[in-house]
């Protein structure tokens, strides 16, 4: 029998009059679960109120036998058909995970408890306007991951084809330049050089030193290699010696290296050498920094491809879950540029994972994009570690920075709809109640959060079967 006291440990329910809970103790109908068992068939008559006390109910709607959405009902959740509704067949399958304790009131006692009861009525309707409210927002959110699917199409049509012929033309280019260099080399070093051999390229040492990766140097290394190198270059009198440095060091050379190359140029030609040295890598550096500009683009396409599941059935697939991760922190890149932050990546052996892949991308999104912005502007961090738990079958997801943390008093407010700690105009409020219905309703995951500051730290459970 459904007690007094079980009523009372309903939010929606707790403070009503004795009398209410003893009516609804009285007409509620006891039932009991086991995990995994069918409480509803999809199809089956809209009767029934429904409150949870105990367990966990998932309820799995499907059109053309795939499944388009799934809910989750908690302990202490009140659904099912209720006073006003216009439902008159449930939808979808109502499916216990774990043993669960219930009670139902069938519709035919809502009109007395309409006419005996009206703050319970009240409550309900309330209940029915947030049902509603949510619905409609699950729907906006389909409908912009439909928008951003259709933007990201045309943006890769538009951006793919220019994108890869610029990087093809970068590429070109720095062959060309190499092939220019050498086709100079082969008529200017009997001239410039005071003992010109005929075995082999002079300039062999300059194109080794260009063929390297470029010098990781800190600042202050640079900085007096620049100097070494400006002071020379000015004593031999080449042009504009301190952005020439600049140019020369970030390629790869030095002072003592060039210095030893020019004792075996003709005295005339060492000027000459160094003016056109300075350009010639000016160029190359140019032609590397065009090539890499076109690969980001490229990326950056390939990046909004992935995370919004274009040309893909929007049902469940199995999804590489840190590709979609990556490719959210593609997308949020410009986020960092204003601050110093480090990325840790710790990603466990995962299989794929059943999910509506553009809608759990919008969880990385708002995670990530939240954390960034409670980062320090200098020496902040975000750590992502994934794990697979296989006897529970959930893969597990924490997402972890050392911003300024969520005060301790709305930390159990964060995932309402609409709350938010930002200034007015700056967050709606939505972004964690879309992370957290899209978690628990649509994937039957948890997600929980712990923060202090300098530690916030978001732990997602996502199951591995559909």
């Amino acid at each position: 029998m459904i007690s007094v006291a079980d009523l009372q440990t309903i939010t929606q329910l707790h403070d009503l009059d004795d009398d209410v809970l003893q009516w609804l103790s009285e007409n509620l109908e006891e039932v009991h679960l086991e995990a995994d068992e069918v409480f509803l068939e999809a199809g089956s008559p809209a009767e029934w109120m429904f409150i949870l006390f105990k367990g966990r109910i998932r309820v799995v709607v499907k059109r053309d036998l795939q499944p388009s959405s799934t809910f989750v009902l908690e302990t202490g959740d009140i659904n099912g058909m209720l006073p006003r509704s216009r439902m008159t067949h449930f939808r979808g399958e109502w499916r216990a995970t774990q043993p669960t304790r219930l009670g139902r009131l069938h519709a035919q006692l809502f009109p007395e408890m309409q006419r005996r009861f009206p703050a319970l009525d009240a409550r309900l309707a309330h209940l029915m306007l947030d049902r509603t409210r949510m619905i409609a927002r699950v729907q906006l959110q389909q409908e912009k991951l439909a928008s951003l699917g259709t933007m990201a199409a045309g943006l890769a049509h538009e951006l793919n084809n220019p994108a890869s012929a610029a990087r093809r033309a970068a590429q070109n280019l720095c062959d060309t330049l190499q092939a220019f260099d050498e086709h100079a080399s082969s008529m200017l070093r009997k001239m410039m050089f005071k003992h010109p051999s005929t075995d082999g390229d002079p300039f062999q040492p300059i194109y080794a030193i260009t063929a390297q990766p470029p010098p990781n140097l800190d600042p202050l290394a640079q900085n007096e290699r620049e100097d070494e190198l400006a002071d020379w270059l000015e004593e031999e009198g080449a042009e504009n010696p301190w952005d020439a440095a600049a140019t020369l060091v970030a390629m790869g050379f030095t002072q003592p290296v060039l210095a030893t190359f020019s004792e075996g140029l003709v005295d005339e030609y060492v000027v000459d050498f160094l003016n056109w040295l300075a350009r010639d890598m000016e160029m190359r550096l140019l032609a590397e920094e065009l090539a890499e500009s076109t690969v980001r683009i490229s990326d950056l396409v390939s990046a909004m491809k992935s995370y919004s599941f274009m040309d893909q059935a929007q049902e469940k697939q199995h999804i590489d879950l840190h590709q979609g991760i990556d490719s959210t922190l593609t997308i949020l890149k410009h986020k960092l540029k204003n601050k110093q932050v480090d990325i840790e990546k710790h990603y466990g052996d995962l299989p794929r994972v059943p999910a509506y892949g553009g809608e759990l991308n919008q969880v990385w999104t708002n995670l990530l994009d939240n954390a960034i912005a409670a980062l320090p502007v200098t020496n902040g961090r975000i750590v992502i570690k994934t794990a697979c738990d296989l006897p529970a079958s959930q893969v597990h997801v924490d997402i972890i920075d050392n911003g300024s943390g969520i005060p301790p008093d709305v930390q159990n407010r964060i995932f309402e709809p609409f709350f938010t700690t930002k200034e007015a105009g700056e967050g709606t409020g939505l972004g964690l109640d879309i992370v957290y219905r899209i978690v628990t309703a649509r994937h039957g995951g948890t997600i929980q959060v712990t923060s202090e500051p300098g530690n916030t730290r978001f732990h997602l459970q996502l199951p591995l079967e559909s």
